[in-house]
């Protein structure tokens, strides 16, 4: 294909754009198709001698006609390189789903011509597709019977509560018990899901650090009692303010301190603190059980993370969720552990300014 002098690659390059199997377009500032190499013409089906002819607006879903503008507006305020998602159509109508980058060419200080090379990424948003239908399928088929199975269980445990009965009590006792289990596993399973794929928005709003902490102790209280465990909270740093959603903050919170009782010993304690450094306000829960086995903790953040010998029931995916909730915050998630002393979880976000 014959390009306006010094426009776009020449030579090897040239070759080389031609031979790779992302889309690369070359086009004018109105939308005309100076270039476009193989694999753009493949995928879409078109001759390059239909290029020529072609406008970026006509490859291009007319719904991101609005964000064409938005990009352009980046480009000609300056911004050197623009990150899109963008539907692209085929000469047979066909979809195809493309992520990648845009970018101006200048001369004399003025716009000259925009460069486009694009991700095919069409097999990974239908597999999203499917797995978000996968969650609800979960949501209804799943879940949904097993909490009438749990409802009719216990409506059965208190028929049965006479003497006589404790043999088929017992039995209902423990299908009960695993019901909840079942319910609760696939409860956690579906809000990681949900978590993961950006369909649970964040309501965030400026928390204060240290009034946070301890209301999510006051909560977890009972549980700490009930383990023989105190909870205890360090003074943090006065006023300290950061940003976020309460419920999703206090559930990565309370993970952690659900945690660290399940793993201390009788008349131990945990202790929740609080400090600011360099923009950033850590959280940290730190109990003084065995720690955390060597070769388990490079898996501790993964789904069903349970050591072996260390398994306390759960379902094993807490902090796979905690660990989602903080990054979407913009922040981090770790710990430090040594063997027979104890273990710190923690967790960092940004200060509110």
């Amino acid at each position: 294909m014959d390009l306006p002098f010094g426009v776009g690659p020449s030579g090897p390059a040239l070759d080389l754009l031609e031979t790779i199997d992302d889309l690369v377009a070359l086009a004018t500032l109105d939308g005309k198709l100076l270039y476009v190499n193989r694999a753009f013409r493949d995928k879409l089906g078109y001759a390059e001698d239909e290029i020529a002819s072609l406008s970026s607006y006509r490859v291009l879903h007319p719904r991101h006609e609005a964000d064409v503008k938005e990009t352009n507006a980046k480009l000609m305020a300056g911004e050197d390189l623009v990150r899109v998602e963008r539907t692209l159509l085929a000469k047979d109508g066909r979809e195809m789903q493309v992520e990648g980058s845009i970018s101006c060419r200048f001369k004399d200080g003025k716009p000259w011509y925009v460069r486009a090379i694009f991700h095919d990424i069409t097999a990974r948003k239908e597999a999203e597709r499917m797995k978000d239908e996968l969650v609800q399928m979960a949501s209804h088929e799943l879940r949904n019977p097993l909490m009438a199975v749990q409802t009719s269980l216990q409506m059965a445990r208190e028929d049965l509560a006479e003497p006589s009965f404790a043999r088929p009590a017992r039995m209902i006792e423990l299908a009960l018990n695993n019901s909840h289990r079942m319910l609760d596993l696939v409860t956690t399973y579906l809000d990681l899901a949900k978590l993961e794929s950006g369909g649970d928005q964040l309501k965030s709003k400026e928390l204060d650090a240290r009034a946070f902490i301890s209301r999510v102790i006051e909560l977890n209280q009972p549980l700490g009692a009930r383990a023989g465990v105190s909870i205890e909270q360090d003074a943090g740093p006065s006023g300290a303010k950061i940003v976020g959603d309460e419920d999703r903050l206090a559930q990565v919170l309370t993970n952690l301190i659900s945690n660290a009782v399940k793993f201390s010993k009788p008349g131990g304690v945990v202790s929740v603190s609080a400090s600011a450094e360099g923009g950033f306000t850590r959280v940290s829960v730190a109990d003084r059980g065995d720690g955390i086995p060597e070769d388990f903790r490079d898996k501790i953040f993964g789904k069903f993370a349970q050591a072996e010998g260390h398994r306390r029931g759960g379902t094993g995916l807490g902090l796979a969720i905690s660990r989602t909730i903080v990054e979407r915050h913009g922040g981090k998630i770790g710990f430090e552990s040594e063997t027979g002393v104890g273990t710190t979880f923690w967790f960092e976000l940004p200060t509110a300014s």
